[in-house]
């Protein structure tokens, strides 16, 4: 059969006349690549995805990489901003601690010493150790939780006489599958690395949200506490069962 040529096909039903079709031998040798030509197609955006998934993923790890670094930084600038405060305030006694008292070969120079030039206890002729503080674990204190279920955005804080005011937006970063509920806790962190915790008057920390909640409190001060004392606030938000499922410091501003 040439590869001009044509190929005639007949019809034959019954009660009825004699269809004839005329066609191409090259359009019928062409029937067959279609079905190769999907194929390969497929094959082709099969490829494709593929590639594309394992960039994601790459992306995906650098990314927690990149984070790890950025909160790992975040620490080492919330220490410099301490000492920031510390060298603003010209406070002798503590810019002393700081600078005059720091020795790198002994680990414990942080320790409180004895007053120079006062007559030091005696017990069984052996001067009595002076008593030991508990040094403050800042790296526990500041410490970022982020369970990925919980999100808290544009915080608003504002001091107004004796009462915190704090607002702030809750989301449930997770609404498709289930709903969220528990409490938000709200400390302050003071210069001196102490941790005040904030009652609210009635409980307006409480929440039970599927997609998103305004949160607004007042918040008593702690007696005997000043503004200028305060260096950040921190919010926890714990889970019925107790378990902190985000925690996040935020620096107050002068």
């Amino acid at each position: 059969m040439a590869a001009g040529g044509k190929i005639d096909i007949l019809l034959l039903r019954d009660g009825a006349g004699v269809r004839r079709y005329r066609t191409s031998v090259w359009l019928l040798r062409c029937l067959w690549l279609v079905p190769l030509g999907l194929l390969l197609l497929l094959a082709a955006a099969v490829a494709v995805a593929y590639h594309l998934r394992q960039d994601n993923l790459l992306l995906a790890r650098h990314q927690g990489e990149t984070r790890k670094e950025l909160d790992a930084v975040g620490e080492k600038l919330i220490r410099l901003e301490n000492i920031e405060k510390v060298l603003r305030t010209r406070d002798l006694t503590e810019l002393e601690t700081l600078i005059g008292s720091y020795n790198p070969d002994d680990p414990g120079w942080w320790k409180p010493r004895t007053e120079a030039g006062g007559d030091a206890p005696k017990s069984g002729g052996k001067e009595r150790e002076p008593a030991k503080a508990e040094r403050p674990d800042l790296a526990k204190l500041l410490a970022h939780v982020d369970a990925g279920e919980v999100g808290i955005d544009n915080l608003r804080v504002k001091i107004e006489g004796k009462k915190l005011a704090l607002n702030f937006d809750l989301s449930n970063v997770t609404p498709q599958q289930t709903n969220l509920s528990g409490r938000v806790e709200v400390a302050f962190v003071g210069n001196d690395a102490s941790l005040l915790p904030l009652t609210a008057d009635k409980d307006e920390l409480s929440f039970q949200i599927q997609h998103f909640k305004q949160m607004s409190a007042s918040l008593p001060l702690p007696q005997k506490v000043s503004p200028r004392d305060v260096y950040a606030l921190k919010l926890t938000v714990l889970d019925p069962a107790g378990k902190i499922i985000f925690a996040q410091t935020y620096p107050m501003k002068e």
